[in-house]
């Protein structure tokens, strides 16, 4: 079976029972600005992207976390089935990821696409909570995810995701490498959106979770310091940008958001939870997404729990290869043939057929 993770900011494709993704591809996809004519190719994702001589449209098709043109997505799959898998889709099952609130059209039109578009054998449509929570061997968890677009805080008991206390917030990844952009350029550095990736390269390599913000911020400029070399060959210094950028998790309002932070949407959740649920999700809050990647965030995210709630012993897990959560769950989920929803009695039934499987 293949396992396919489409988040906002990359796809996820890869074969079940593997360890990790086969490619990992950026969401962006580029069309022609102009047909030149009937052999030109009509779709670019990933190096190809990058290294066209063709001028691109380039289109962003999932947004936070939502699919917004289902079309570039299938041409997108399509191009990676056949570059980057090398398979022929209809002879292969697919898992395919959703987000935790993910609406009932949306996983009809999931399925039609895997079945309609691609002629594939079976179907099963997994939400990407669950698949986190699997990478780690867990059937009851609170799962905290954050990842290139969007951010839950999703609670699941005895491996039933309680959507109606669910957690959805508009920030994640994405935000904080604009708010770091923000940040450099009132320094003086000059970046724009054009320049994101590098932004975001920069942010993976230099920037940390401040443990102590005072602390961090009455350092001597030089221990503040770190070099980055743009891809020109030019060095450029980075200071207090490094550990401020990371602080919007904790306080959306620097980013001009309303919303809680990941913090608060954790403990605002577990008071939501019955009592026996809540001392379940206590000791299971499971840390997933690339967002919770940087340097220093677990701990202080454990840490501000510890405070918040001294009496409560709250728990959280972290696993190093978090960024890859959902994939990887779905590569061991995949192998449970009983999920599968079957071509046939997709023909037979229509959409419908996906919740008798409990889609």
């Amino acid at each position: 079976a293949v396992v396919v993770d489409i988040g906002t900011g990359y796809i996820k494709c890869g074969f079940a029972g593997d360890p990790r993704p086969s490619c990992v591809v950026s969401s962006t996809v580029g069309k022609p600005v102009w047909q030149a004519g009937s052999n030109q190719k009509d779709t670019f994702v990933g190096r190809e992207l990058w290294n066209s001589t063709v001028p691109l449209t380039l289109i962003n098709p999932v947004r936070r976390g939502i699919v917004v043109d289902w079309n570039c997505v299938q041409d997108a799959l399509e191009c990676i089935f056949q570059t980057e898998l090398k398979i022929q889709p209809d002879d292969h099952a697919v898992l395919v990821s959703v987000p935790p609130l993910c609406s009932i059209t949306d996983k009809e039109q999931y399925a039609e696409m895997m079945f309609e578009g691609f002629h594939m054998p079976a179907v099963h449509i997994a939400y990407q909570s669950h698949l986190s929570m699997y990478s780690y061997g867990k059937t009851s968890a609170l799962v905290v995810e954050s990842g290139h677009g969007t951010s839950h805080v999703v609670p699941i008991y005895e491996g039933y995701v309680l959507r109606s206390i669910t957690g959805r917030v508009d920030y994640a990844g994405l935000d904080i490498t604009c708010y770091l952009m923000k940040l450099l350029n009132e320094s003086g550095k000059v970046f724009t959106e054009h320049q994101l990736n590098i932004v975001q390269d920069l942010k993976e390599k230099c920037c940390y979770t401040s443990l102590d913000l005072t602390r961090d911020l009455h350092l001597p400029v030089q221990k503040q310091q770190m070099h980055y070399e743009l891809p020109d060959g030019h060095l450029i210094t980075v200071g207090k940008e490094r550990f401020l950028c990371a602080e919007a998790l904790f306080r959306p309002a620097l980013l001009g958001s309303e919303q809680p932070g990941l913090l608060q949407l954790t403990l605002d959740c577990l008071k939501k939870c019955d009592a026996g649920i809540s001392k379940k999700m206590v000791g299971n809050i499971l840390l997933c997404g690339g967002s919770t990647m940087m340097e220093g965030f677990a701990d202080r995210f454990q840490m501000e729990l510890a405070r918040m709630c001294p009496s409560d012993n709250l728990i959280t897990a972290t696993s190093p290869h978090r960024n890859f959560s959902v994939w990887i769950g779905g590569s061991i989920l995949a192998s449970f043939q009983e999920l599968w929803v079957y071509r046939s009695e997709y023909e037979e039934c229509g959409p419908s057929c996906l919740f008798k499987k409990g889609f």
